[in-house]
């Protein structure tokens, strides 16, 4: 044991800048993840900001019992699942076909074009996407409609910011836009990370390029893609690991869209800071945050099951 102990301390003094360089990682963690914790008791109480968290009175399940008999639930919840199913579907694959399609680009000038185009949206904040697309989805003004009604796809300019209909694939297509660069660095990484020789023994063989994908390039890159994909149906209902839901929600929902743009998150904003119903709201992030614990572990025992690969 204390040999273990001494070989522990030799390892840690050598990698001790590492150890320093993540400090501030685990700072923020703990700061805005695990000490918030304290404050989901909050749920349990009337709370009154005089009287503080420990004072306010115990009220046991009441705000729970509120929020399951909540008549605008049921649509908050079909707008959330909604909005977060069509990105799990059609957003999750995106960057894995972009960095296999990169992968597979033998001219490094056009590759790098590529990729930093690709990445740029992602370091664009979300509130200046918003107001991007207020302009270019403007029925008068936007280069979407204009462009839409000249090719003949529609017959006059759509009001995509007004229709409920339209929301979700709204916001879709920005997910999409502003994060499949960005994300395609981890495939990347794991592409760069197979064996050349098994692509060198293939070619010899006489394999297609579309054969060494799918045979060669997917199976290897397959224990990252299962990890993605359970971390991203474990935060599914904030719209992915790039968390967007609440973002567009937030700054794109207006009265006209009100109907599929109002979702969890923005449900607990109104509630917890517009109306001060504390309590009420806290039992809403309550019981989102139990539905993500379930979706995490439910997906990381399908993928277990399924494919031999579990995130843990």
């Amino acid at each position: 044991m204390i040999t273990r102990l001494k070989s522990l301390g030799r390892q840690l003094a050598a990698e001790r800048y590492l150890h320093l360089m993540i400090l501030p990682v685990i700072a923020w963690l703990i700061i805005f993840h695990y000490i918030p914790i304290y404050g989901t008791q909050i749920a349990f109480k009337d709370y009154m900001f005089r009287k503080g968290i420990g004072g306010s009175p115990w009220v046991g399940l009441k705000h729970i019992q509120a929020v399951l008999t909540d008549p605008m639930m049921s649509q908050i919840i079909v707008n959330t699942l909604g909005t977060s199913l069509i990105k799990v579907v059609f957003s999750f694959p995106m960057p894995i076909l972009l960095a296999l399609a990169l992968s597979e680009v033998t001219y490094p000038r056009f590759k790098r074009t590529i990729q930093t185009i690709s990445y740029f949206p992602h370091f664009i904040s979300w509130t200046v996407v918003a107001l991007m697309a207020t302009v270019w989805l403007s029925p008068t003004t936007g280069f979407v409609n204009h462009f839409l009604v000249a090719i003949g796809a529609m017959d006059k300019p759509y009001l995509f910011l007004g229709e409920p209909e339209a929301f979700w694939w709204v916001s879709l297509g920005l997910d999409i836009w502003k994060s499949t660069g960005y994300m395609s660095i981890i495939y990347l990484s794991a592409i760069a990370g197979i064996n050349p020789e098994m692509y060198e023994a293939a070619t010899i063989d006489g394999i297609t390029r579309f054969q060494r994908i799918v045979y060669l390039t997917l199976p290897s890159i397959l224990p990252t893609i299962i990890i993605m994909a359970v971390m991203n149906i474990g935060n599914m209902l904030n719209g992915g690991l790039n968390g967007s839901n609440f973002q567009i929600s937030y700054l794109l929902g207006n009265t006209l869209n009100n109907p599929r743009s109002e979702i969890l998150d923005t449900y607990v904003l109104k509630m917890g800071v517009s109306l001060g119903r504390f309590s009420y709201a806290t039992a809403v992030g309550l019981l989102k945050g139990i539905v993500s614990m379930a979706l995490l572990l439910a997906a990381n025992y399908g993928s277990k099951k399924l494919t031999n690969e579990s995130f843990f």
